[in-house]
C-alpha cells in the first residue's frame, strides 16, 4: 500500500505544472493583511495605480479569497475571465487581463463564487507559470493575497520582490500581525535580510504612531524569530476609510489630500525596492510549514 501510494503521488506530482527555472516574474509586490479588515485592498489598489502613473505597466493581481478589487475600481468583469479561470487553464492571465482607472489592469478575483476556488498548490504553480507570461506586458505586478498566512501566502512570499504586510495601529491588529509574520517566515539563512518583508502601517493618526508599532513589531522578530523586519511608508486614517459600508479612499481622485501625498510616497518607496532588486532573484524567504 505504501508503494502504491508513493507511486500515486509521484504521478500527480509529475503532472503538476512546473515554474520554469529559466523564466521570472515580472518585480513583484505581495501586500497581505494581518487580519480582515486593515485595509489590504486599500493598500494593493492605491499602489498599483501609484505604480502605473508613475509610468511602469502595473497588473493588479486579485488573490484574496474575497476578492472585491474589480469593485473598488469600478471595473465589470467579464464572465469567464477571473484568476479563479486562470486557475482552471481555461484562460490564461493575459486574456483575463481588464483595463482599470488610473492605468491600472487587472486580473480580477470572483466574488462570492458559487464553489471554493482551487487553491491547491498545483493550481498555484500554474498561477505562477502564467503570471510569468506576464513578463512581456508588466514591468511590475501587485497581488492582493488576502488576510492572514496560507500555503498560498506562503509560496508567493518566495516569489515576492516586496512583502507589505499592512496593520492598523490598534493593539488587535499588531499582534495579528506578529502571529503572521510569525506562521509566514521561517528561520533561514536570510534572517537578516529586512528589505523583503516590510510592515505598512494603515489608517495610521501620525508618524509617531507607526514607527512605535513598527518598532515593536521589530523588537519582537528580532527577539523571538531571529527576523530584522523592515518598514514600509505609512498610509493615513482616511475620513469614511474602514466605517461600514464605507468605500475605500482613491488617490487619483483627490491628489491634493494627505492619503493621496501618503500614496504616493509609498509608491516612490515600492519603486526604489523594485528597481534596486531588479537583477536579483536570491531574496526569497525559506518559508515555514508552521
Amino acid at each position: 500500500m505504501s508503494d502504491q501510494a508513493d507511486k500515486l503521488r509521484q504521478l500527480v506530482d509529475d503532472a503538476a505544472p512546473r515554474v520554469r527555472d529559466d523564466a521570472v516574474l515580472p518585480p513583484t509586490i505581495v501586500v497581505t493583511g494581518a487580519k480582515g479588515g486593515v485595509g489590504t485592498t486599500t493598500v494593493a489598489v492605491n499602489l498599483a495605480a501609484t505604480l502605473a502613473q508613475n509610468g511602469r505597466r502595473t497588473v493588479l493581481v486579485d488573490a484574496a479569497a474575497h476578492a472585491d478589487a474589480a469593485e473598488v475600481l469600478g471595473i465589470e468583469v467579464e464572465p469567464g475571465m477571473t484568476i479563479d479561470h486562470v486557475l482552471t487553464g481555461a484562460v490564461s492571465a493575459v486574456e483575463a487581463l481588464h483595463a482599470g482607472p488610473a492605468g491600472i489592469s487587472l486580473l480580477p478575483g470572483q466574488w462570492a463564487a458559487d464553489e471554493s476556488p482551487d487553491r491547491s498548490a498545483r493550481s498555484l504553480e500554474r498561477l505562477l507559470e502564467q503570471l510569468q507570461s506576464l513578463a512581456a506586458h508588466a514591468d511590475a505586478l501587485v497581488i492582493d493575497s488576502g488576510r492572514g498566512v496560507t500555503n498560498w501566502t506562503r509560496r508567493l512570499w518566495q516569489e515576492a520582490t516586496l512583502v507589505l504586510l499592512v496593520t492598523t495601529p490598534d493593539d488587535v491588529s499588531v499582534m495579528d500581525a506578529y502571529a503572521t509574520i510569525k506562521r509566514g517566515i521561517g528561520q533561514g539563512r536570510d534572517a537578516g535580510d529586512e528589505s523583503v518583508l516590510r510592515v505598512l502601517v494603515n489608517a495610521c493618526r501620525d508618524t509617531p504612531t507607526a514607527v512605535d508599532v513598527q518598532s515593536r513589531l521589530a523588537a519582537a522578530c528580532r527577539r523571538f524569530l531571529g527576523r530584522a523586519i523592515g518598514r514600509a511608508p505609512l498610509l493615513p486614517r482616511h475620513i469614511g476609510e474602514l466605517g461600514a459600508g464605507s468605500a475605500p479612499p482613491l488617490a487619483w481622485e483627490d491628489p491634493a489630500a494627505p492619503f493621496a501625498r501618503s500614496v504616493h510616497q509609498l509608491g516612490r518607496f515600492a519603486g526604489d525596492v523594485l528597481a534596486q532588486r531588479k537583477r536579483s532573484r536570491h531574496h526569497k524567504y525559506e518559508i515555514c510549514a508552521c
